[in-house]
């Protein structure tokens, strides 16, 4: 779920020397203490009027944990070019809109409310992948054919969602779930339907961590294995450790 504004996010350095509870993974700082600084200044006012809450500190230890999971996943030279920031908040709302996350140019934001609430490891780490995507999928527009990821569709499909997912979200038609009629037509989950962006995140967040059943409906569905390999070949494009063996070992994890 993300924001279509894009921005370089400047934060100032005694905010950032002040926050103990702070930490660096990769070179990319991971940071848990809010403040609307974190915000572009664009995003602050209307229509867009970023707010967020800032997370529970008995939840920052797991969140860390889960985000050095998450970022062991990739080249630290991926993320000298892509990703500066990762920001943790209780709660984030744009357009009035709650957010379970989204990106800039080189941030990612997560929220995070705890287990009892649903926001579990793999949702958290998934919601990670999901947002990456999105940046890389900008960053690298030569590396992935987007035609060709069309045209796995059935045939006449249109992505319905203008506003890149806020719709699909404000309008309570963003599932993550896998449907198996969807797959037919070559879709794994209701949000993936709203935008091209969000179809790919949906495949990205499976294939680093993936959901139960996830490759057998690869192998089952010729429409879902195309697109699979056209994003396997978009990660492979970013480094050579990326190949289906690769991410098929994610499922045993």
């Amino acid at each position: 779920m993300k924001l279509t504004v894009h921005f370089v996010l400047l934060i100032f350095p005694f905010c950032l020397a002040a926050q103990t509870s702070d930490t660096t993974i990769h070179k990319v700082y991971v940071g848990f203490v809010y403040s609307k600084n974190i915000f572009p200044e664009s995003w602050r006012d209307e229509p867009i009027n970023a707010t967020g809450v800032q997370i529970d500190r008995n939840e920052i230890p797991r969140s860390k944990i889960i985000i050095a999971r998450a970022l062991n996943k990739y080249p630290v030279s991926v993320f000298e070019k892509n990703l500066k920031y990762v920001f943790f908040l209780k709660d984030m709302k744009f357009y009035d809109v709650g957010f379970g996350g989204t990106n800039s140019s080189d941030a990612v934001y997560l929220t995070n409310q705890g287990v009892s609430h649903g926001y579990t490891e793999k949702y958290l780490e998934q919601t990670f992948h999901h947002e990456f995507s999105s940046i890389l999928f900008r960053n690298y527009p030569t590396l992935l054919d987007t035609n060709t990821w069309k045209d796995a569709n059935v045939y006449g499909f249109i992505y319905n969602d203008p506003e890149n997912g806020v719709g699909a979200i404000r309008n309570n038609q963003s599932s993550q779930d896998f449907d198996t009629l969807l797959c037919q037509k070559g879709l794994l989950t209701q949000y993936g339907g709203s935008s091209i962006e969000n179809d790919v995140n949906t495949f990205a967040q499976n294939l680093f961590c993936p959901e139960k059943n996830f490759w057998n409906l690869i192998d089952h569905y010729p429409r879902i294995k195309k697109k699979t390999d056209l994003l396997i070949k978009f990660y492979n494009g970013l480094s050579p450790v990326y190949t289906e063996a690769y991410f098929r070992k994610q499922d045993k994890q």
